[in-house]
């Protein structure tokens, strides 16, 4: 209850300032999420609180379609208030019949709010997404740790033609946060991989968040190919 009274403060402050969400990248997602998986709406329902501070939420009753990360559950937690959603709160409309990958974290009580991170199974790039998280679950690669990287180094990488739409890399980071050293996981399956590496190695600076680098660790940074801009190399998957 402690948290959903935290979270009405943060509805709070959502009338005044808006709903501003952190994007985060395919490997944040993956890392900082103990539940991944692709569900269906069963039926949403309002939910009756102890108080009136924490009754801007309702609950939504699922089906696993496919569980990668993570226990069953049966049921989430929505930010909103079953016909009146308020966008600028970052409440949510979820209906019956919705099918979406979702990405939570069990500290919220398994909730979500219009920052949570999902696709619907109707995207055009669900595919590559699937094919990305069976990869790391079928290498037993659980934290992908390396979310950030200061500039763009790829743009010189024109009209490629990879065999993979994702690469995987162990990267060794040294106390100075440059790579030392990479291991392949998994290349693009281009002609220029040698030299995405060398890119990598020459001018990464690895982040773990906007504001700390990481040092002396070894990190996995996954990487993906967008097939309908084969100018973009990225750690996002691009929409």
């Amino acid at each position: 209850m402690r948290k959903l009274i935290l979270a009405f403060f943060l509805f709070a402050s959502a009338l005044v300032f808006g709903c501003k969400c952190h994007f985060q990248s395919f490997g944040e997602n993956f890392a900082k999420n103990d539940f991944v998986a692709e569900i269906e709406i069963l039926k949403t329902y309002d939910v009756d609180f102890k108080t009136e501070s924490d009754g801007r939420f309702y609950k939504a009753d699922i089906k696993i379609l496919n569980l990668y990360k993570g226990k069953t559950i049966s049921s989430i937690l929505i930010r909103g208030k079953l016909g009146q959603i308020f966008g600028p709160a970052c409440e949510v409309k979820i209906s019956k019949g919705d099918q979406f990958l979702v990405y939570v974290d069990s500290k919220s009580d398994f909730g979500i709010s219009s920052c949570t991170p999902r696709k619907l199974l109707t995207d055009k790039n669900i595919e590559v997404e699937r094919k990305a998280i069976q990869f790391l679950l079928k290498k037993e690669i659980e934290n992908t740790n390396c979310f950030y990287f200061s500039g763009n180094y790829f743009k010189k990488f024109k009209n490629l033609i990879p065999k993979h739409e994702f690469a995987v890399y162990q990267l060794k980071v040294n106390a100075q946060s440059k790579v030392e050293s990479i291991s392949v996981i998994q290349d693009f399956g281009t002609a220029k991989d040698e030299e995405i590496k060398r890119s990598i190695k020459k001018n990464f600076t690895v982040l773990q968040d906007f504001m700390r680098e990481m040092k002396n660790e070894k990190v996995i940074l996954v990487l993906f190919f967008d097939k309908n801009n084969p100018d973009i190399i990225s750690n996002f998957i691009v929409n």
